[in-house]
């Protein structure tokens, strides 16, 4: 017991390589590399008018962002990204469930759901112009329809493949109908859930910033197609390296929601 103790007491300093583990500082250093590496074939073969240098991108990124030039196309792009997101989870959520808890309604949706899923939302991008016109609730709608299939699908695998033992003991409790649902089927799916949400939530913000890129009148979509038609190369890359950290950012945020929201799928699954 006392051997035991002293090693729960032990400090924390010695679960430390978990820690690195976590912050991937291998993967950081060979991100660093890459730059670097990058950085000298620019300059080493004179790449100026085709590709803008790390250091004149890095330079751009801090120029535009603290003048507030790209700050504004940051916050825009965010808002729509994540509103069109939210409407996906929504939708999605609800009518996976629906569809995976009732054969009959899957039987009824199943021709227009494998019609739909296969279509690319930039195939859209003209009749969403038609529908809503240019600007923001265009762009929106690409979002939520390109983000809504990975979360109906993996929402219906999710309650399809919950045990059947969880419903026996849910009706020796008294727990059926709707009931069952709420409280049996969509806990179980969870897991599944957050897999299709942490899919969409990268696939949304590459849709989101190519809208802008077409249709876009704000954000950084648009920001980039402004760039590139007047040739500036570093505010381009740095556009496009901002559109990176924001998926790190979203990648981040995802899989730290995940943990907390379905803690009891156990650690080794959190960390994929």
């Amino acid at each position: 017991m006392a051997e035991r103790v002293a090693r729960d007491s032990r400090p924390s300093v010695l679960r430390e390589p978990g820690l690195l583990r976590r912050a991937n500082v291998a993967g950081l250093l060979f991100a660093l590399a890459l730059l670097l590496l990058a950085e000298a074939c620019v300059r080493l073969f004179n790449l100026f008018d085709s590709v803008a240098a790390p250091s004149d991108t890095a330079g751009a990124l801090i120029e535009e962002i603290s003048d507030g030039t790209l700050s504004g196309e940051i916050a825009t792009t965010i808002v729509t990204y994540v509103q069109g997101l939210a409407l996906a989870v929504a939708i999605g959520v609800l009518l996976g469930v629906a569809i995976g808890s009732s054969r009959t309604i899957d039987d009824a949706t199943s021709v227009v759901v494998e019609f739909l899923r296969p279509i690319p939302a930039v195939a859209l991008i003209p009749l969403a112009i038609f529908w809503f016109g240019l600007g923001t609730p265009t762009i929106r709608f690409l979002v939520a329809y390109a983000a809504v299939w990975p979360i109906l699908i993996h929402t219906i695998q999710g309650v399809r493949g919950v045990d059947r033992m969880l419903f026996d003991v849910a009706a020796t409790s008294g727990v059926t109908g709707a009931a069952r649902i709420v409280r049996v089927s969509v806990p179980a799916a969870l897991p599944s859930i957050a897999t299709g949400i942490r899919i969409s939530a990268a696939l949304a913000l590459v849709v989101c910033v190519t809208a802008e890129y077409f249709v876009g009148t704000e954000g950084i979509g648009h920001y980039m197609q402004d760039h590139g038609a007047a040739y500036r190369l570093p505010e381009l890359y740095a556009a496009a390296a901002l559109t990176g950290l924001l998926g790190l950012a979203v990648d981040v945020a995802v899989r730290s929601g995940e943990r907390r929201v379905v803690f009891w799928v156990g650690e080794e699954r959190a960390r994929r």
